[in-house]
């Protein structure tokens, strides 16, 4: 966010999606697509462990402090090979925008060693919403991979 050339490359939160997928979903490059989960998982306690096996996912469950949330983005499809088929990739570096925060797909379930929350590896299911205001002019927005300098 602080990189003049990225905010100017990409002024909104984007997605890019593979050839394949884009098609099945009758998204092209500049449409607006949606992606949302109810099955995110959501640690609610159990942080101070005091006994041997308390900090683990199937104990974690068991005793009560895991719940299942929602979350969801909104971004501007950018179709590419450059992802695999039935993956997207979405850019963690634009939570400014409402709707717009990738890490809403990730669960909250930190990891029981260093108590980092798990990013980059979240869940959703993708729809097509329409046209970005970006999809009809080239001058605010590209639609390259970023694989392209």
């Amino acid at each position: 966010m602080r990189k003049p050339y990225i905010n100017s490359r990409w002024p909104e939160q984007f997605v890019e999606i593979h050839p394949d997928d884009a098609e099945r979903y009758g998204v092209e490059s500049g449409g607006e697509i949606r992606i949302f989960s109810d099955d995110i998982l959501v640690q609610t306690g159990g942080f101070h462990f005091t006994r041997g096996n308390d900090f683990l996912f199937a104990n974690l469950d068991k005793n009560g402090y895991i719940r299942a949330g929602s979350g969801e983005m909104t971004a501007v499809a950018i179709v590419t090979d450059a992802v695999r088929r039935g993956v997207v990739f979405a850019n963690f570096l634009h939570p400014r925008w409402p709707g717009a925060a990738a890490n809403s797909l990730v669960h909250r379930v930190p990891d029981p060693i260093t108590n980092r929350y798990r990013f980059k590896l979240g869940k959703g299911i993708a729809e097509r919403t329409g046209e970005s205001p970006f999809k009809h002019s080239f001058d605010k927005m590209t639609f390259k991979p970023r694989t392209i300098m």
